[in-house]
């Protein structure tokens, strides 16, 4: 791949992984033999954005990939880092997100009908240089007119171009755009990828389900798999690690440990929840477990680093996200807000026969 990616989140460098496809190797933390940085934490701090650049033919953003837009202050502040370490100054990025009913006009920012952001005035305060949108009308113009104005954009010193873009086929059509770019942001869609060939591949093996997304969809489907897979819910002001791996060994077939919650019962925000399901996969993993489906980037990005996971490789699919490989382990990594809602029965819950009579 002779593109170098960076995650803002690792959710965003696995959505960008499974558009380049399988084999596409990620690292966590700044690697040169990786073809997509993630970062090593929560989300990019700036010291990584320096570091995760290695020569290559151009540079792509990876941001944006989840339910909930990335807070703006830490993504300006990886925007600027990126665009000045790729040697040219300058970024070329479109946010909108059809899959989550998130488009842009007129430098606005708006999710399902809601507006969620003025961009250039949210942005302005934390960008060492100049944000510009190229509007509605540049766009739907397309051909010579965009490639003009993007031209003039650069020329006139911005370090940011905002692309706007009201639906799913104005998408489609700027992401060849994008992918010409030196240096390019956005969603995974806006890398402009060629499809990779779909490979299922179906869960094999004893797999834990460790939940501590927080949305409202994971919340649903977790309600729905506890009628047909054992589930254990961890108190997530007090979780009992010792309690959950106890009852974990007990378990012949594939379960979940959640502390996910609604919100009267979360408390505070904190890490503890994810710490200690963290340290819940690192005791089934001295138990033999070596399939992890997970749910919350977060909770992900924890759990991989207390196994002392360090690198994940793109393999086949399942449920429409990708397992990843890495450190001796098997991941899937369910992002909030993501999946139908038997979801987590899909390949991980028992298989029921229809006999005769019924089919």
């Amino acid at each position: 791949m002779s593109m170098r990616g960076v995650g803002f989140t690792l959710r965003d460098a696995v959505a960008l992984g499974q558009a380049a496809g399988p084999g596409t190797r990620l690292a966590l933390g700044p690697a040169a033999e990786a073809d997509i940085i993630a970062p090593s934490g929560l989300a990019l701090t700036p010291q990584e954005a320096r570091d995760a650049l290695a020569p290559a033919s151009r540079y792509f953003f990876s941001f944006g990939n989840q339910a909930a837009f990335p807070e703006i202050e830490p993504l300006a502040a990886a925007i600027d880092e990126i665009a000045e370490q790729s040697g040219t100054g300058f970024m070329l990025a479109c946010l909108a997100e059809p899959g989550f009913g998130r488009f842009v006009y007129q430098g606005h920012l708006f999710q399902q009908g809601q507006l969620v952001a003025d961009l250039p005035r949210a942005l302005m305060p934390h960008l060492s240089g100049r944000s510009v949108v190229i509007p509605y009308e540049s766009v739907a113009a397309g051909g010579a007119t965009l490639t003009r104005r993007i031209s003039a954009v650069r020329e006139q010193g911005a370090s940011l171009a905002l692309l706007d873009a009201v639906d799913e086929t104005q998408c489609a059509a700027l992401a060849p755009l994008l992918s010409a770019q030196l240096c390019a942001g956005g969603p995974a869609w806006a890398a402009g990828l060629p499809a990779p060939a779909a490979t299922l591949e179906p869960p094999g093996g004893r797999t834990a389900i460790l939940s501590g997304a927080l949305d409202r969809q994971t919340l649903f489907q977790l309600g729905i798999a506890r009628e047909k897979l054992p589930l254990r819910q961890i108190d997530p002001q007090a979780p009992d690690v010792a309690g959950a791996l106890a009852w974990a060994a007990a378990q012949e077939r594939n379960f979940i440990v959640s502390t996910s919650a609604p919100p009267d019962r979360r408390g505070p925000a904190t890490t503890l929840a994810a710490d200690a399901l963290a340290e819940i996969a690192a005791g089934l993993a001295a138990q033999g477990v070596e399939h992890f489906a997970i749910a919350g980037n977060d909770t992900a990005a924890i759990v991989l680093r207390r196994l002392a996971v360090r690198t994940l490789t793109i393999s086949g699919e399942w449920e429409g996200l990708p397992w990843l490989h890495g450190g001796g382990y098997k991941f899937l990594l369910k992002p909030g807000g993501y999946g139908r809602q038997h979801l987590f029965l899909g390949g991980f819950g028992p298989q029921i026969r229809l006999n005769n009579a019924a089919e």
